[in-house]
Order: C-alpha cells, then structure tokens, then sequence
C-alpha cells in the first residue's frame, strides 16, 4: 500500500515576512472555524498583507470585526484590510437597502481599501445572473468608486470584451484597477497593461494546462504585478485539489518567479510591495 503523498508545507521555502494575498475571502464556511491558525500559517510562510473581499452587507456585519479580533489576538499577525463589493452572482438579489448599506461601508470603513470584487460573469447561462442585471449593477460600482476615489477589484469570466467595452465607457482608464485570478494570454495582458491597470496571478496559473497564462506573465510591468489565492478556491500546485489559505499564496510565487527567471524571494517582496501601494497599506517607515 503506497503512503500518501507528502506536499511540501508553504512555510519551507523560507520566504520573508514581504509577501501578499490581494484577493481572499477569509470568511468561508471552510475558512473561518480555524481563523486563527489559518492566520499564523500565513505569518509563518512570509505573507504581511491580506486583502479580505466582503460580498455581501450580512457577511461583512457578521464578520468584519471577527477577523480584525482573530488578527489582534496573535503576537503576529498579517496586516488585513478590506475591499467591499456585489459580485455579479449576487446582483440576482441586491435591492436599495443592499446599496445604501454598500456605500455607506465603503464610505465610512477606513480599512475598505476598494471597490470589489465587480464586474460581469457569463460563464452560467441565465439563472446564475442574467446579464440584464449584471451590466447596470457594475456601472453603478465603478461610479461609486470614481466618486469615492477608490481603487477597483475586476472579477471577469467569459466576458473579456464586455468588460474592456464597460471600463472604457466608464473611463476607467488609467485608473487603480485589478484584473483578479487572471487566465488570459498576452494578449489579454497587454490590453490590461495599456489601459495602466495591474493583474493578479493565482493558483490557477501554476496548473500544467495554463502554460499560456504563465506566458502572459511577460507582458506584465513589474509595478503592476499581485498574487492572490482567491481561498478557499484554487489552490496552486502541489496543493492543487486542497482547501487553498493565503500561506499557499508562496507557492504561486515560487511558480511564476520561475517563468520570469526571478528569484523567489525577488518576486515575493516586489509583489508584496505593489499590492500595499495599491490598497494604501504601505508600512510606515
């Protein structure tokens, strides 16, 4: 009988405390009971800065001062901030109270670091959220976050070009945005990177089959580049298949330093560094 297979753990390579996770949602019914020890992983494995999605008005007064409390009561801890948003497989259900109470978040939250995650979803036919409902509700956030001057957290499946054609009517241009879990090709990238936007890589792009996505990585300016999780969903290889937390966020690292004949470390820190000038989470010096 052949013995389970050992992955190695996240806090083996050794990285240091430089490193972020730009996009997860800590709050998941798979996450959430070990909080605590999801957070000290993180610590241990070199990630300083997690950037936390509220979705939804109940999850973010269910749970906001559940992390921050979860947070404060280790001797270390990540930095954790928050970006507010309806994701377009919640718009089926948003009313006017469900905004009012999203704008009043964004607007008083100091940790709310951006608008998001928004944006348009056709990957499920009709039922999931029609597209009707999905394309209003998004123009509705990207304004919000002009007014408000906040960053942006772009969530786009099956829907590239309706997504560029929104954001360029929206005159997004140039604006703080962040194509999140990536999966295109270079030329996806480059039509990020000429509109001044930044992209964030997750595990998904350390699968075999996504070579194309690891190439796209070439079209990327280093200043614009994140990693995130995306946990509890795509965790990178060799924990594919597993629960994905922000300490496995070094194994994307590891991966895409590779491509770009960077040293680990090297592309931890620089990614580290941009997603805390992103979301204005720059340690002081």
């Amino acid at each position: 009988m052949s013995s389970p297979k050992q992955r190695p753990l996240p806090q083996s390579l050794g990285l240091p405390f430089t490193g972020a996770d730009s996009h997860a949602h800590l709050d998941d019914e798979r996450l959430l009971p070990d909080l605590s020890g999801m957070l000290e992983r993180a610590v241990s494995s070199g990630v300083s800065l997690i950037v936390h999605m509220f979705l939804q008005h109940e999850r973010y007064a269910a749970n906001r001062n559940v992390i921050l409390e979860a947070a404060a009561a280790l001797p270390k801890a990540p930095d954790i901030c928050f970006a507010r948003g309806l994701h377009p497989e919640d718009v089926l259900h948003a009313d006017e109270e469900e905004w009012e109470r999203l704008v009043e978040a964004v607007k008083t939250d100091p940790l709310i670091r951006a608008v998001g995650e928004i944006g348009l979803d056709y990957h499920y036919e009709e039922g999931y959220s029609p597209s009707a409902l999905q394309e209003p509700w998004f123009r509705r956030q990207l304004r919000l976050a002009k007014e408000l001057g906040k960053p942006v957290v772009i969530h786009s499946r099956d829907a590239w070009d309706k997504v560029f054609a929104i954001l360029d009517e929206e005159g997004m241009r140039d604006w703080p945005l962040l194509w999140h879990c990536f999966g295109g090709d270079r030329t996806r990238a480059k039509q990020i990177m000429e509109r001044g936007w930044h992209i964030a890589f997750g595990g998904a792009s350390t699968f075999k089959a996504n070579a194309e996505v690891r190439e796209a990585l070439h079209e990327v300016l280093p200043e614009r580049l994140m990693l995130e999780t995306d946990c509890p969903y795509l965790a990178p290889q060799p924990w594919r298949g597993k629960t994905n937390e922000p300490a496995l966020t070094v194994f994307t690292a590891e991966c895409l330093a590779s491509e770009l004949g960077m040293s680990t470390e090297e592309l931890w820190t620089l990614t580290g560094d941009n997603a805390r000038r992103f979301f204005g989470m720059e340690k002081a010096q």
